[in-house]
């Protein structure tokens, strides 16, 4: 859809985008919509983002003005007690296909940093008071949402996590008047959270200093205590980190997004410059689109088993991941694969899940955001009185890829989420995110290569089918290949899936472009439940 206006807003479903356009249409900036829609979202889509968790904010309106808010969890510089076993209690969640493990408990929660970035964000370019941008939320909070099919199967799916703890279970089931059923909110049931209302008017009227410093941090550590690591000390460090975006020339214009120690935003532009160099080169240029995406995608994945995770701390690996030398090395493994020689194995940490959603803003003025978050799948612990669930990210396979607890107190976890804005012309021209683990960096990159390279429009580069690869196997939309690319790649090794239907796993890009005279377009993404609103 498409439109001239004071806005848009891209979310994971309807309330969350409209919460947004609400805001925008009240003289509202894109950083006041983005945050009314985050903390709507808490509500609308319970489980792939919380209060308790973390997230990334991206905000530019030019390269010169571009700013990366990191809020994600980080390594308590706790340990635990002598003596006492940290909680990490192992959760087999069933797919139908197959079966995946997680790890929740006390053990399990990094620092909850979500809210401060939001109110930190909010500190330096919100233009509406914080109690009006935050009403959309409390007033979902207190009124409910009703669950739409899509989020009322993800508390289906992750059941055992949700009640693994009284306070949790309460929180996902509610009191149906003569029916003693133990079965969580299901579609149609209005969700609902009055505790997090209340805590978020509580937070603007005393400051957020309250959850990291006072009693309410406090009472999240008590929750976290004795099997669990996170301590005061870990409340009262700092939350929120500015960054520099991550800037990489290319397709015609600049990719910003999100910087080391996530890694992310790295891969994907990582894959993103192998593709553009192959496409200037005469001897891969006239190879079949989909081939040359598969093997971009491929040669990202193959830096993970060379040691990119151990290195995502160094403040070099930026400059060594661009290095002439590097880019031809990982050019050349792409031109000897299609002579059939090389057969690396690209196989990394997987969440089949991707407890994560994603929001993009534009304002009348043209500034942008991205922003992605995520709760993990929880940690099954909800601090009493409060609503917040807290964060699993200590026990996510795919973003602790060197072992739970490896990393040193107060590092920053690596996360796959990479909010981005492409510019043109040195403006927000395309604005786009993902949820969906390490699928969500070729979600973002097949959306942003059918807009900036194939031409097409944003609500069919979001619509398109998608691949993803996971060793040497590509997962594969329906109508992604026609009969030659399919005999193509399995010539050069790879094994294909066809999957029935486009489905959640291969992410959900909610996106949005504006034209040099300000013309807006966006697209949410059906697989998870997307939506757009104007204002």
């Amino acid at each position: 859809m498409s439109g001239n206006s004071r806005g848009i807003v891209a979310a994971g479903h309807p309330a969350t985008a409209e919460a947004g356009a609400l805001t925008l249409n009240a003289g509202g900036n894109a950083v006041d919509a983005a945050i009314a829609a985050i903390t709507t979202s808490f509500i609308a889509e319970p489980v792939l983002t919380a209060a308790g968790g973390g997230g990334f904010m991206l905000v530019a309106d030019s390269t010169s003005r571009a700013t990366l808010y990191d809020g994600f969890a980080r390594m308590p510089f706790g340990k635990a007690l002598t003596g006492i076993q940290p909680e990490l209690k192992a959760v087999p969640i069933d797919f139908g296909d197959t079966v995946q493990t997680f790890h929740i408990g006390q053990a399990s929660v990094g620092t909850p940093s979500l809210l401060a970035m939001l109110f930190h964000a909010h500190k330096v370019h919100g233009k509406l008071p914080l109690s009006e941008v935050l009403a959309p939320g409390l007033d979902a909070a207190r009124s409910g949402i009703r669950l739409n099919q899509l989020q009322a199967s993800f508390i289906k799916l992750l059941t055992p996590i949700l009640t693994d703890t009284d306070a949790c279970r309460a929180l996902h089931r509610p009191m149906r008047i003569g029916d003693s059923s133990e079965e969580l909110w299901r579609e149609g049931e209005s969700f609902r959270n009055p505790d997090l209302a209340n805590t978020l008017e509580m937070l603007t009227i005393e400051g957020i200093d309250e959850m990291y410093h006072g009693d309410l941090a406090k009472e999240i550590v008590k929750s976290c205590s004795p099997y669990g690591l996170l301590g005061m000390e870990d409340m009262r460090a700092r939350q929120v980190f500015e960054r520099k975006p991550l800037s990489i020339d290319l397709l015609g214009g600049t990719l910003l997004t999100n910087p080391p120690p996530s890694s992310g935003g790295l891969l994907i532009g990582f894959a993103a410059t192998m593709l553009d160099h192959l496409y200037q080169n005469h001897e891969t240029s006239g190879l079949p689109w989909p081939v040359l995406v598969a093997e971009g995608l491929r040669a990202a994945s193959l830096l993970r088993r060379e040691g990119f995770d151990s290195r995502i701390h160094d403040p070099e690996i930026t400059q060594q991941m661009f290095e002439p030398d590097h880019l031809e090395k990982a050019a050349a493994r792409i031109s000897e694969r299609f002579l059939g020689i090389g057969d690396e194995k690209s196989k990394e940490p997987d969440n089949r899940h991707g407890s994560t959603t994603h929001i993009s803003v534009i304002d009348k003025d043209g500034l942008a955001v991205s922003m992605t978050s995520s709760n993990g799948e929880g940690s099954g612990i909800v601090v009493p009185g409060t609503g917040i669930h807290l964060n699993n990210m200590l026990g996510e396979e795919d973003i602790n890829p060197l072992g739970f607890h490896a990393l040193p107190g107060g590092a920053t976890l690596s996360s796959m989420m990479a909010p981005s804005i492409f510019l043109e012309h040195d403006k927000p021209a395309l604005v786009l995110g993902s949820g969906g683990s390490n699928r969500l960096r070729g979600a973002i990159l097949q959306a942003l290569l059918r807009y900036q390279l194939l031409g097409q429009d944003v609500e069919s580069a979001v619509h398109a089918p998608r691949l993803h690869n996971e060793g040497d196997q590509l997962d594969i939309e329906p109508g992604f290949l026609n009969d030659h690319e399919r005999e193509l790649l399995m010539q050069m090794g790879w094994k294909l899936r066809d999957w029935q239907s486009q489905s959640v796993y291969f992410g959900g890009v909610h996106a949005i472009t504006r034209s040099a005279t300000g013309n807006m377009h966006g697209c949410g993404d059906p697989r998870r439940g997307g939506a757009i609103a104007f204002a």
